[in-house]
């Protein structure tokens, strides 16, 4: 096992105490939360080769600037330019502005990168819980070391795409259409997130849900996903050399054939939480239903694309998200009793991450342990 730096710690540790006065106060501290995304902005954005990806990303920043404006422009409008632009327009053109305009060092971009997602993070975790410091808590690990450290843009997309969720709220259809245009400007997996703004308002029941993972679950050993072709492929494509959540679950070939593990234990506890709690969150939570509709999707798509890794967690990583903040929001609906129930089993459930995330070699391989981890301005 290895530690994770201080910095990591004193994060957890704030957002441990942040939760406890939310959940038993009621109240969140807004001032707090910005503090701790400022801290996030610079533990991720100032890293010094920390990130499995560092090296990779960084040679996508010099690929940028050999790309000329008018092909990023056109690639923008899906048309052929002078030149090929592999990769997605949006953050092709906010690497090749940075160092071609600017000439900034490549955690500049790291920099801008962080700052944009933790605006987009932390305005998602405001507008979708009661608990944001729970939520962010929840998934700072592995989310924190495999998005804000790890895969930076599809990180990025996604949070943009989460966050378009108010228009879904507003029904303002070419508004969400619109920030999805972005988001998969970033990374085109977000492309998956156009037919949400239909299928959020989908009324679902316990009978729908079970019938959907069940046939999801039933599905998994025939790979269907490959009578796609090159679609999902072309979507879930990454040039940057990642693991993500099959990184971190030290994937094996055991587990694909059947064996349980953390992705396993996280979805039943998902599912769990569907079904106890669904009546009550109709009842009382707003817009519950749009994440019960994502998370079911999300596990859905687990199940479906299983034995392909890159499939299982770039595709259904866009959806899970909603499972931790599904989970978090429970505390909403149910007596000061059962909220300490529930509030004390995440608590254990972000002490097994962490022991988890300690014991597999990401940690040492990503740079994030006390004697690896470097930033540029902090000691």
């Amino acid at each position: 096992m290895s530690l994770l730096h201080p910095y990591y710690i004193i994060a957890i540790i704030y957002m441990v105490i942040f939760s406890f006065h939310e959940v038993y106060s009621g109240k969140t501290n807004k001032t707090a939360l910005y503090i701790l995304a400022a801290y996030l902005v610079i533990l991720a954005g100032f890293r010094n080769d920390v990130g499995p990806d560092y090296g990779s990303y960084k040679g996508i920043y010099i690929y940028s600037d050999t790309k000329d404006y008018v092909s990023i422009i056109l690639a923008a409008l899906s048309l052929k330019g002078p030149q090929i632009v592999e990769l997605e327009w949006l953050y092709v053109l906010i690497n090749k502005i940075l160092l071609n305009v600017f000439n900034a060092p490549f955690y500049m971009l790291t920099f801008v990168v962080a700052a944009l997602v933790t605006f987009f993070k932390t305005k998602f975790a405001e507008e979708n819980s009661y608990y944001p410091f729970t939520f962010l808590l929840f998934v700072f690990i592995p989310g924190f070391f495999i998005g804000e450290s790890g895969q930076i843009r599809q990180n990025l997309g996604c949070f943009i795409a989460y966050y378009a969720i108010r228009y879904i709220k507003q029904r303002r259809v070419w508004m969400y259409l619109f920030w999805i245009y972005l988001a998969a400007g970033i990374h085109n997996v977000c492309y998956l997130m156009i037919p949400m703004y239909w299928i959020a308002r989908v009324p679902l029941n316990k009978m729908w849900m079970i019938l959907f993972i069940l046939a999801s679950i039933f599905m998994s050993p025939f790979e269907v996903y490959r009578y796609f072709g090159d679609f999902l492929g072309n979507i879930a494509s990454e040039s940057a050399l990642v693991e993500g959540f099959n990184g971190y679950v030290d994937e094996s070939v055991q587990r694909l054939n059947g064996g349980f593990g953390v992705p396993e234990a996280m979805l039943a506890i998902s599912t769990f939480f569907l079904f106890v709690f669904d009546t009550k969150m109709k009842e009382k939570y707003p817009y519950y239903e749009y994440h019960r509709n994502y998370t079911v999707i999300g596990i859905c798509f687990y199940f479906i694309f299983r034995n392909n890794p890159i499939f299982s967690s770039r595709l259904t990583g866009a959806f899970l998200a909603f499972s931790y903040i599904l989970i978090p929001n429970t505390m909403f609906v149910v007596s000061a009793e059962m909220r300490k129930l529930i509030h004390a089993f995440i608590m254990a459930l972000v002490i097994f991450n962490f022991v988890v995330f300690s014991s597999f070699r990401n940690i040492k391989a990503g740079r994030f342990t006390i004697e690896l981890y470097k930033n540029h301005i902090l000691p």
